[in-house]
């Protein structure tokens, strides 16, 4: 089973805001190998840059790399990008990168903002860490 991994459900686990326990256990999946994860190649700068904010460079670096390992990372190709920014059904361009690095890497796009992908719902299985691991603990066995 291939899942795409949205920058969200990594802050999650980073900031421990609301969910971080469902994403932690998730992300811990993908590194143990019982799933393929994938993320964009956006999601590791993002991470390091909201990271830097709040602490320095050295931790930042640390941070990023720790919480992204056993992760594929799907390369931010031309046609990506281009298909990023003619991408009329998502508002925000972050979200809309990280909608087609999925669509080119998984089957299913796990994100903790559901309803800024409304208007993609027919083209990739969209779920929470939570709906995931509730949908899949019998099929993956954990």
């Amino acid at each position: 089973m291939r899942i795409f991994v949205d920058v969200n459900v990594f802050m999650d686990v980073l900031t421990r805001r609301s969910g971080w326990k469902a994403s932690l256990v998730l992300l811990q999946l993908v590194r143990t190998g019982k799933i393929e994860g994938y993320i964009s190649a956006l999601t590791v700068p993002v991470i390091y840059f909201l990271r830097a904010r709040i602490f320095n460079e050295e931790k930042a670096r640390e941070d990023t790399r720790k919480i992204v390992a056993g992760f594929k990372i799907v390369p931010l190709s031309e046609d990506l990008i281009v298909k990023s920014f003619e991408e009329k059904r998502i508002k925000d361009f972050e979200d809309s990168i990280q909608f087609h690095s999925a669509r080119v890497s998984s089957e299913i796009f796990v994100t903790r903002n559901i309803k800024d992908f409304k208007g993609v719902r027919d083209e990739i299985e969209l779920l929470t860490p939570e709906k995931f691991l509730e949908k899949y603990e019998g099929v993956l066995g954990f």
